[in-house]
């Protein structure tokens, strides 16, 4: 009942379907649940997307078609003339779907789970998406391997550390994200990290790429270590997106999205096409850490 709930709240506030509209989908969803009408095929922007759950983000899908919107809308404006997309944890390939519509994109899709990869490589075939290559592994601070959760919901598997899973696990390979790329001659320009907490493993990992990364997409962006690595590798940030409203503001929208964070190049870029953006918090941090820095040399 409280994913019911949480689903007609996120609909309420979606910028991608009317609420009516949304309602009604969702309604439709729980009696494809109520009688098993697995798997399926949804909408999604201008793809689709085979689900064989009832899964969180399938539920989203269903009901809101281009459910980040705005994050979405914003990542197909980035590479609306090419441009490299790495979208890790890319479970059954929403993002990858998205991002991918443009032929001149690339996009590299990583997913760790040998199930919901096998769904991800059918969804990539089924549209046609020759621009995408998938890639069965997971991204961390070092190559080896490391447990991975095996959740019945596929957006909730997780890395953790060995032996401290209470749940079934399975192992899996794990590359830096620095040596995979460098290996793959893959210089990337936008990344998604969605991980289910394992942000920093994944961030730690990607050594001096960092320079060539113009803008991510995280989740769970509070985190202390997150912001910290955020502002030592001079990205801006966290934004979250009104894309209609051309702006990246320094609050989370009323359906709250994943935060962004940009390379100053990136932030003109988009002030150039129109984005009114706000002052980043952590050129903030960093301006009030500089200003303590010369109080106390002066005194």
């Amino acid at each position: 009942m409280s994913q019911f709930v949480n689903t007609l709240v996120q609909i309420a506030h979606s910028e991608s379907v009317g609420v009516l509209a949304g309602i009604g989908r969702h309604l439709q969803w729980q009696l494809r649940k109520l009688f098993g009408r697995f798997p399926c095929e949804l909408k999604l922007g201008s793809s689709s997307l085979v689900v064989d759950r009832p899964g969180g983000v399938a539920a989203l899908v269903n009901a809101m078609g281009q459910y980040d919107y705005n994050n979405m809308s914003l990542l197909q404006l980035l590479l609306a003339d090419g441009g490299t997309f790495i979208d890790v944890g890319a479970n059954i390939g929403s993002y990858t779907l998205i991002a991918a519509e443009n032929a001149k994109a690339q996009v590299i899709s990583v997913e760790p789970h040998p199930k919901t990869f096998a769904l991800l490589e059918r969804n990539v075939a089924r549209n046609g998406r020759h621009n995408v290559k998938c890639l069965n592994i997971a991204l961390s601070s070092y190559d080896g391997e490391a447990d991975l959760t095996d959740d019945l919901e596929p957006s909730l598997n997780r890395i953790v550390p060995d032996r401290e899973c209470a749940g079934q696990s399975l192992r899996v390979t794990t590359r830096r994200f620095d040596a995979l790329f460098k290996e793959l001659g893959v210089e990337p320009d936008f990344v998604k990290i969605d991980v289910e907490g394992h942000e920093i493993g994944v961030l730690n990992g990607i050594g001096d790429m960092a320079a060539g990364i113009k803008l991510f997409f995280v989740e769970r962006w509070e985190q202390k270590e997150l912001k910290e690595w955020m502002r030592r590798e001079s990205y801006e940030g966290p934004f979250f997106v009104n894309y209609r409203g051309r702006t990246l503001a320094s609050r989370a929208q009323k359906r709250p999205e994943d935060a962004v964070f940009m390379n100053h190049l990136t932030t003109l870029a988009l002030a150039r096409k129109g984005f009114a953006i706000s002052a980043s918090p952590l050129c903030a941090d960093v301006n009030d850490e500089r200003n303590r820095s010369g109080r106390v040399s002066r005194e």
